[in-house]
């Protein structure tokens, strides 16, 4: 599947749009009693169940609407909210060994490593998306070049974003 539109329904919308929702929904502190640690001392405090429920989700909604208002995605719906939940899914699981890893260094919870920063956010960017892109190339009819080509612009998109969110206040770091 090399058609650029169903990429950006499925995959750029869901997790870009997702995301900002669950940022929001974090910093207002939307269903606060869903949001306990998964583990303190292995994550951090930021990794909680609310994430694990609220972005898949929320992704898996976006895409299903997508499937619904743009009717040349030529999926079963319920798959289409299973590509949007799986994203939303592998986003969060894939963010946990660097949250351990951080842990181990002792880097606080939702702060960045004084001696490795560059490599430290360069893998916060890129942990998730591995994540969400190994989901994506197992779930989809898609090449691995087109995947390639993907991962890059979702890379700049990614880094971009996290970028405007911290300089309009919605995110804390970079």
């Amino acid at each position: 599947m090399e058609d650029l539109k169903i990429h950006v329904l499925l995959l750029f919308l869901p997790m870009v749009i997702g995301n900002i929702i669950h940022m929001v929904i974090v910093k207002k502190n939307w269903f606060s009693k869903l949001a306990i640690p998964i583990s303190v001392h292995l994550f951090g405090a930021n990794k909680t169940y609310r994430g694990f429920i609220v972005l898949p989700i929320i992704s898996g909604c976006i895409a299903y609407f997508n499937s619904v208002l743009f009717d040349f995605i030529k999926m079963p719906k319920s798959y289409v909210f299973f590509i949007g939940f799986g994203l939303g899914m592998a986003y969060m699981l894939f963010e946990l060994p660097n949250s351990y890893i951080k842990r181990k260094l002792g880097v606080v919870s939702g702060e960045n490593s004084k001696k490795y920063s560059i490599v430290q956010k360069l893998i916060d960017k890129l942990d998730s998306l591995v994540g969400i892109f190994i989901f994506y190339y197992v779930a989809m009819p898609v090449t691995f070049k087109m995947i390639a080509v993907l991962f890059t612009a979702a890379l700049i998109i990614h880094i971009s974003l996290s970028y405007l969110l911290v300089v309009i206040k919605v995110k804390k770091t970079f």
